[in-house]
């Protein structure tokens, strides 16, 4: 038998969740039946997600029940398999769930090649929720081109970060907001992107019309909210406006504040498209040849924040409010 290591929910949140709506608990696991793995967690995905789940409508992620073990991606390692396309030692990729081990069918795993992108990369980089989201939303959705001038908005966060730097290594100019001095500086010197705004000290408004006299003509917006309408009312004629999330809603998603100005698409000719990375398959294919390749040529500088101990996901999760830098991960 295998001891089994899960976070489940405890309570629903009133607003942004806190440590107490999760518990920790035990299960025992036993051997493989016929088509089923073994799988011993390695690295878990903290995104942003993740969060929406936790209330009890049911929406595009669905609802953990009280009591659940809470949803995330993460990549693992075999222990035992009773399938045929799995063996032990084989690193795979797949909705682990947020716990130490999983039995599950070999099905649900994808078999990683490791050989020169270490594992926890496909959580990053090559993440499904991360550098597969900001490739598709940048490239595919937003059409990026190297005469452009970028803003995107939570600009430090795992996806951001991406999405700031492919917007810089195709050439345009990219201007991230995000929250703290700190977060400006790895921007600017980690990340190389034209400039940063500290939203929590800046005016960003002010700060737009400096680096922008032109005006943005790609938005790649993380956090909607004032931010998003403070960057509608001075995009470009013919500007793209690209929604891959709004993390100032999620504490509050049955009354959600929609955008003021979205009036300036029109007076603009503008557009304005949110998109989820599951809907654009067709592109996952190139997608995942171009990261790989930028990855190998060492044009990433992602930061890694890993978080020890299953017992501390929860922890990992609520840094996703209150700050952090790059991608953030939890090893079981």
């Amino acid at each position: 038998m295998t001891t089994n290591r899960k976070v489940v929910l405890a309570a629903r949140p009133e607003g942004l969740p806190t440590l107490d709506c999760f518990g920790t608990e035990e299960e025992q696991l036993g051997e493989p039946a016929e088509g089923q793995a073994l799988v011993e967690v390695q690295h878990i995905s903290i995104d942003a997600w993740i969060s929406t789940t936790l209330g009890a409508r049911d929406g595009h992620h669905g609802s953990v029940p009280i009591g659940g073990t809470l949803p995330a991606l993460g990549v693992g390692r075999v222990i035992r398999s009773a399938a045929p396309e799995l063996a032990a030692g084989d690193e795979v990729f797949g909705p682990m769930g947020s716990q130490s081990h999983l039995l599950a069918p070999a099905a649900m795993f994808q078999k990683l090649d490791v050989s020169q992108i270490p594992a926890r990369s496909h959580l990053g980089v090559l993440g499904l929720t991360t550098g597969m989201t900001a490739y598709v939303g940048m490239i595919t959705v937003g059409g990026l081109r190297d005469t452009d001038t970028v803003v995107v908005s939570a600009a430090a966060g795992a996806t951001g970060s991406v999405a700031s730097e492919i917007g810089r290594i195709g050439g345009a100019k990219v201007i991230g907001i995000a929250g703290g001095p700190d977060k400006v500086r790895y921007l600017e010197d980690e990340l190389g992107i034209a400039a940063g705004i500290d939203y929590k000290n800046e005016d960003i408004g002010a700060r737009l019309n400096e680096l922008a006299p032109d005006g943005v003509n790609l938005f790649f917006d993380n956090v909607g909210g004032t931010i998003l309408d403070t960057v509608l009312d001075r995009i470009a004629p013919q500007a793209r406006v690209v929604i891959c999330g709004a993390i100032s809603q999620y504490g509050h998603m049955n009354d959600i504040a929609g955008p003021k100005l979205y009036l300036r698409l029109a007076e603009r000719n503008a557009t304005m498209r949110g998109f989820t990375v599951d809907y654009w398959s067709d592109a996952h294919a190139q997608a995942r040849e171009d990261l790989s390749r930028w990855l190998k040529e060492d044009k990433f500088h992602i930061r890694e924040h890993v978080v020890e101990g299953i017992e501390r996901f929860p922890e990992a999760l609520l840094m996703l409010f209150s700050g952090h830098i790059g991608k953030l991960m939890v090893a079981p």
